[in-house]
């Protein structure tokens, strides 16, 4: 137990000690090594449409490492929070990488193959959606919109549950078959969903 408490005691003060400013340069870490492998012909006979995934699938890693800081921090007591809207905003960062790839590179800025594919494939109109849902949240992610919002700023950011939801679905039915690593994040987008759910039933039964 002694060993366990020395071990918490570590983790809680190297939490804190860590600089925001470095946590996002090592998020752009993904990005960089996407360039590398673009550079040294790394990305297979398809690199735009390996480019649009990789970037994807970082954003909803990213998403899901948020929404997780919270029970985290709870379970572990370490304040894992601090780092949830910097990682938020990098997600979301990804996301627009994400999108200007498939806008630009897969599209071309062809709008009228633009709307056919949101009408036409709901995967993408579902991407869309959350793609719009998050944009709100990364605009008001910061101390002047918190105290302009009040109350209403946590019950805007809510709708983040929503987005990752519609962001699963997205990337699950991005590929032609199952893949696993798509069915794991969604099991556990599901889980997250679950657990907010049971607070807000908690919450709902204190008043």
């Amino acid at each position: 137990m002694l060993e366990i408490n020395k071990i918490h005691i570590f983790i809680s003060n190297k939490t804190r000690k860590v600089k925001l400013r470095y946590l996002y340069l090592f998020l752009t870490l993904p990005a960089i090594l996407l360039i590398v492998e673009l550079l040294f012909g790394k990305l297979g006979v398809d690199p735009m449409r390996e480019i649009e995934k990789e970037l994807g699938e970082t954003a909803l890693k990213l998403l899901i490492v948020t929404l997780s800081l919270s029970p985290i921090s709870k379970l572990t007591s370490i304040n894992f929070i601090r780092f949830r809207r910097s990682i938020g905003l990098m997600s979301f960062f990804y996301i627009c990488l994400h999108f200007l790839t498939w806008l630009i590179l897969d599209m071309q800025l062809r709008w009228d193959e633009v709307i056919i594919s949101i009408t036409k494939k709901p995967f993408i109109l579902l991407g869309m959606i959350s793609f719009i849902l998050l944009i709100p949240l990364a605009i008001t992610s910061n101390k002047y919109f918190m105290m302009k919002l009040g109350n209403a700023w946590s019950k805007l950011h809510r709708i983040v549950y929503l987005a990752i939801f519609f962001a699963g679905i997205h990337f699950l039915m991005m590929a032609k078959t199952i893949e696993l690593n798509a069915v794991i994040y969604f099991l556990i987008i599901l889980l997250l969903l679950s657990l907010r759910l049971v607070k807000l039933k908690k919450i709902r039964g204190l008043k």
